[in-house]
């Protein structure tokens, strides 16, 4: 059995990946390891691109856009090493961040998995969650009630100060045995949430850590680049990607139950008159027409509808492929 098997999951990113490939190959010396890439529906030659430079590479074709989580599964399914590490294609080494995070887990049998430390690529460190308290930004809570929401969901505290709730999975070393017992990603989740939810079920067979000894370079959005000008636009309400959200709201139903996720639906239907009529009593103020410049409202009311189209699928747990056209 090899240490390492490291999974990528392709979805026309043939570049991106050939530069993590180089700093793999540069930056991991001490354990062994093998090269799996599953491939979501490409369009051009990419198996040939990553190949001709790195011809060891197994290539894994799903035959369609299957997402994150069911890609992934298929590249465990078909590993052969004692730790999978799951790793974005928009990810780079820059110093022994896989046989450092083998030689932790070796030596911490009570970790079921381990992570590391995002940085950009100017190597200042990047915010990212760790915790499932982050939920608390899916509430739409004026300023003076935030205090109320922080005491409602607090952190969660751990003796070990590596510990974590999950691990984001842009860099994820997990036991093979974490896989084995868990089954890996729900494969309902097409995009985001899977991560998270699957913390929750390998938190139940170990700790999960994220060292501080373990770095890496993440650019993120590499298949989607225009994330970068569409988050330009974000604002106190409208701040929701569609399907990061509803992977949230999915991922809210499978671990706190159809009551958390009802209210949190149901303060969503609550605010959508009620921006309208804060807009609408605004312009009157202003002696404007009180329809004037109603966008933002527009924009919050489309993306609560189409929260809305799911609703039934998940509040009684309907199995579905939770994916937005």
């Amino acid at each position: 059995m090899i240490d390492v098997s490291v999974i990528i999951v392709n979805y026309r990113t043939p570049e991106l990946i050939v530069d993590c490939l180089k700093t793999i190959q540069q930056f991991t010396t001490k354990v062994s390891y093998e090269v799996i890439v599953v491939d979501n529906q490409s369009k051009g030659d990419d198996e040939g691109y990553v190949k001709k430079l790195f011809p060891e590479v197994k290539w894994i074709p799903m035959g369609y856009n299957a997402g994150f989580g069911r890609a992934n599964n298929l590249g465990m399914k078909n590993a052969r090493g004692r730790y999978f590490l799951l790793l974005n294609s928009d990810t780079k080494l820059f110093e022994d961040v896989i046989d450092q995070c083998v030689q932790n887990l070796d030596k911490r049998p009570d970790a079921i998995a381990g992570g590391a430390y995002q940085f950009y690529p100017d190597l200042t460190p990047r915010a990212f969650y760790h915790t499932f308290t982050f939920r608390r930004d899916f509430w739409i809570t004026p300023p003076s009630l935030r205090k109320y929401l922080d005491k409602l969901i607090p952190y969660t505290s751990y003796e070990d100060p590596e510990q974590v709730d999950y691990i984001a999975a842009a860099f994820l070393m997990v036991r093979r045995e974490g896989f084995e017992k868990t089954g890996g990603f729900d494969e309902e989740f097409f995009l985001y949430g899977e991560d998270t939810e699957w913390g929750y079920r390998l938190g139940k067979l170990g700790k999960l850590l994220v060292f501080k000894d373990c770095r890496i370079i993440h650019e993120e959005w590499g298949s989607k680049p225009e994330r970068y000008e569409e988050a330009q636009n974000y604002t106190y309400f409208n701040r929701f990607d569609e399907q990061i959200q509803l992977s949230n709201l999915v991922w809210i139903r499978k671990q706190y139950g159809a009551l958390h996720y009802f209210l949190m639906m149901l303060h969503y239907w609550i605010w959508v008159p009620t921006f309208f009529l804060m807009k609408i009593v605004s312009n009157l103020l202003k002696l404007k027409n009180p329809f004037d410049d109603l966008y933002n409202q527009k924009r919050f009311a489309n993306t609560i509808g189409v929260f809305s189209g799911f609703f039934w699928k998940i509040i009684l747990k309907k199995p579905t492929f939770y994916k937005i056209k």
